[in-house]
């Protein structure tokens, strides 16, 4: 195709070379044309002016007859015969150029018509040409497709041999793999068949425990039932002391005010009376201790100092209000005399 293309532009180029020479010729030729037009009117002129200046100078000098003059013009008579001569000559070789000129334009026109003829030829080559570069080209198109494709599947084959050789290598690297842990899963099986006649005999000494225990919770459980009756018992006779306890402070607040009330008396009656003195004294010691004793029972057991103006409801103790209200700051909420839990609600007063 190249080729083609490169042949195509030589003859253009001919050709137009050839219609340059073609121009050039005709110029040449017009121009000689002119020129042999000019050379037959110069000749003209010059084969009259000779005889009319001659038959002028002979009739003119014809009377004087200088001889000198007549040498004169036939010098220039034979020197415009030369001239005519010459000019023949050239009107000849003019001609022999002109026909010369012609045969080349005659073969110009030839080797012109024939360079159309090889280029219309060249013409229809370079369609044809052109016609199987395309189809060439689709040809090539096609074969580069069915390359590519080719190229495809000779990857997809290496990465199949690729696949193929990693699946072995993975297929040998588990059949390893599994034979190893089918090692440590047989050892391991040994170790828990021991773990497990381990486990057996500890279990059988656990059951002899268990049995033991049972054995054991049984006793306690008839203990707990003996204790829970004594529990029942002592909480029996603890309400029966709580109602004593009442009573005794009952009394004990009417004994108090008694006692205040003759110590009063004992007071007033002190001065006037001398020969009662050890009567008064003696029951001045008894009064000391009773009241000593009843104090004790009204105050705080807790700080001894304050009277007792609160009772928990739940185990029935009276202590002061504000050793209480310390404990139950302290979230200590527990009986200080029992240890028995308590709430805020099973806190209420006393008056003594």
């Amino acid at each position: 195709v190249e080729t083609l293309r490169a042949t195509l532009a030589d003859a253009y180029k001919m050709n137009e070379t050839l219609q340059s020479k073609i121009d050039d010729l005709k110029t040449k030729n017009a121009k000689m044309l002119a020129e042999k037009s000019a050379a037959r009117a110069k000749e003209i002129e010059s084969v009259t002016s000779p005889q009319a200046s001659f038959s002028k100078k002979t009739s003119s000098e014809s009377s004087s007859g200088n001889e000198h003059k007549l040498e004169k013009l036939k010098q220039e008579y034979r020197r415009l015969r030369k001239e005519v001569a010459a000019a023949v000559l050239s009107k000849d070789q003019a001609k022999l150029k002109q026909e010369r000129a012609e045969k080349e334009r005659d073969n110009l026109m030839k080797t012109n018509v024939r360079l159309l003829k090889q280029g219309s030829e060249k013409d229809d080559m370079n369609a044809k040409s052109l016609s199987t570069i395309l189809h060439l080209k689709q040809r090539n198109e096609e074969l580069e497709k069915e390359n590519a494709i080719i190229k495809q599947k000779a990857q997809a084959a290496q990465q199949l041999s690729l696949a193929a050789r990693l699946a072995s290598n993975a297929k040998d690297r588990v059949g390893e793999e599994a034979l190893r842990e089918k090692k440590l899963l047989d050892e391991t099986v040994q170790k828990l068949n021991k773990e497990c006649e381990l486990l057996r005999e500890d279990k059988q000494k656990a059951d002899f425990l268990l049995t033991q225990c049972k054995e054991k919770v049984k006793s306690i459980s008839k203990d707990l039932e003996v204790a829970r009756e004594r529990c029942d018992e002592l909480v029996t006779e603890s309400n029966k002391k709580e109602e004593e306890k009442k009573h005794m402070m009952e009394s004990l607040a009417v004994v108090k005010k008694e006692a205040v009330e003759s110590a009063k008396k004992a007071a007033l009656n002190l001065p006037s009376s001398s020969n009662s003195g050890v009567k008064s004294e003696f029951t001045m010691e008894q009064m000391t201790t009773q009241v000593k004793y009843l104090s004790d029972r009204i105050n705080c057991p807790v700080c001894n100092t304050r009277e007792k103006k609160c009772i928990l409801l739940r185990c029935r103790h009276m202590f002061c209000r504000q050793c209480v209200d310390e404990n139950i700051k302290n979230r200590s909420r527990k009986c200080p005399a029992c240890a028995q839990r308590f709430d805020t609600k099973d806190v209420g007063e006393i008056w003594l």
